[in-house]
């Protein structure tokens, strides 16, 4: 049965002397996509899947990108604007 929803987690904890990120998860997303990453170290198994892992990334696999947040009266402009620029070729 795994974790419940409300006892999954995902923890990364950056080490600033080795330049890596320790990751910790119980998230079934989040393993799916650590596993392509990276090696993973299987915790906790169940049904032959893993449901606890532990696993090292570098530091530029995170990206800490800012979201930009658009109004809907900025999407509508944008739009505009790219609709502009696609009608003058």
């Amino acid at each position: 049965m795994g974790f419940s929803r409300e006892e999954q987690e995902t923890s990364m904890v950056f080490d600033n002397s080795t330049g890596k990120w320790n990751v910790y998860s119980t998230v079934p997303k989040h393993i799916r996509k650590l596993s392509k990453l990276t090696a993973i170290r299987t915790l906790e198994l169940e049904s032959g899947k893993p449901i606890a892992i532990k696993c090292e990334l570098e530091e530029k696999m995170v990206s800490m990108k800012k979201i930009r947040i658009m109004s809907e009266e900025q999407k509508q402009k944008n739009a505009e604007r790219l609709s502009k620029a696609r009608n003058r070729e």
